[in-house]
């Protein structure tokens, strides 16, 4: 749908109090490298991809907030002075989060109505919640005129996530989607939560994610296994070098290499993975920026076969749609998200592009009898207003 389209749904929709209106938008995103190290005081590099979600808004002259989902179809209704967890209707915790949140900030707020849709793909690791949390945030606070910088709404949108839903997310979600730019990747130090933005304009490359399909099934279970094993290895090694180690951000490859016949397999093998993934982002950052695709690429491969062999949370549709890129001569591939299925993310020249769908589609098919997903992105704009 189109902005007048929007508008004319959220009028057969809501009643028009004739106050303050708008209409806002915050992107998905895609991780491009850096995985499993947020947790770890580490380094990632997601981007905003071309999928987001819409919201559009008028306040009430009350204490109501009517929330309508456009894709579910499903109207819920609230109000401010007693927002509490909904059972039923899950996705409207996102919302009533961020408006808990901006409540506690000491912000008046008056009641409002809100409509959205989005387009990008749930279950598939490409952060349709922290798109849904940001854009709130920015829909709330406009209306309110309340001044809240970039930063401080995806800390905002990250406590929401946090305090009211219950997941304890990282930061890099919700700082790519409010943060982002067109034509850049975002570092971010997710120790002290400083970003930059990384140049990505080399106009004969895209990125492609193909999405395995496969349901994340074990990712609660194995992540909190993964962080436990991460733990034990900051543990030995603050106690064999230095007490300051409180992450494997503290640590080089040389030590983690040093003790590898003292740690138990698969500690040293977390650990290995992460120290040697943080290496692989900041290479990453400088091949960027220096306009290096092909070494962007090989890091991209590198960082699959550890995330892979050494920290173990790949599946084997992920490998097949990594192995069908590499013979497809694809620059390069490598699963995004916490593992377990969901997606991976592709490296592509422009003018392959097509052709490598094509491969991919019937091959993974031929191999796994799925039907894979695929999207095709630039890095896009972060949250605004349009």
């Amino acid at each position: 749908m189109n902005k007048q389209e929007l508008w004319d749904n959220f009028g057969r929709t809501f009643r028009d109090f004739d106050l303050e209106s708008g209409i806002y938008k915050a992107p998905g995103r895609v991780n491009l490298i850096g995985e499993h190290t947020d947790y770890n005081d580490g380094f990632v590099m997601p981007m905003a991809i071309e999928k987001e979600i819409t919201m559009l808004a008028q306040l009430r002259p009350d204490r109501k907030v009517k929330f309508y989902s456009l894709d579910y179809d499903q109207m819920v209704e609230y109000n401010l002075d007693s927002l509490e967890y909904d059972e039923e209707n899950i996705w409207a915790n996102y919302i009533m989060g961020v408006i808990d949140e901006i409540q506690k900030l000491g912000s008046s707020l008056q009641g409002f109505n809100l409509m959205f849709t989005g387009n990008i793909p749930q279950g598939s690791g490409l952060s349709s919640s922290a798109a849904l949390e940001v854009v709130t945030a920015m829909t709330v606070v406009d209306l309110h005129k309340i001044k809240i910088d970039g930063i401080e709404m995806a800390l905002l949108a990250q406590r929401a996530e946090n305090n009211f839903v219950g997941v304890q997310c990282g930061i890099m979600d919700q700082y790519i989607s409010r943060l982002g730019q067109k034509g850049h990747a975002l570092l971010i130090d997710c120790r002290t939560n400083d970003y930059q933005l990384v140049p990505f304009k080399d106009e004969n490359y895209q990125i492609v994610i193909c999405n395995s399909r496969v349901e994340r099934g074990l990712v609660d279970s194995k992540y909190n296994e993964r962080r436990s094993e991460c733990e034990q290895a900051v543990e030995f090694f603050a106690e064999k070098e230095a007490s300051e180690i409180t992450a494997l951000r503290d640590l080089d490859l040389e030590t983690v290499e040093k003790y590898k016949d003292e740690l138990a397999e698969n500690v040293y093998k977390r650990a290995h993975h992460v120290v040697s993934e943080n290496a692989r982002v900041i290479e990453s950052q400088k091949a960027l920026e220096a306009d290096e695709l092909k070494k962007f690429g090989d890091l991209m491969y590198a960082s699959h076969k550890s995330l892979s062999e050494d920290y173990e949370v790949s599946c084997e549709e992920l490998d097949i749609l990594v192995s069908l890129a590499a013979e497809a001569g694809v620059e390069g591939a490598r699963m995004t998200g916490a593992g377990f299925g969901g997606c991976t993310v592709n490296l592509v020249k422009k003018d392959r592009t097509e052709q490598f769908i094509k491969i991919i589609k019937e091959k993974y098919k031929k191999e796994t009898d799925i039907d894979a997903e695929v999207y095709i992105s630039n890095p896009a704009a972060g949250a605004r207003k349009i």
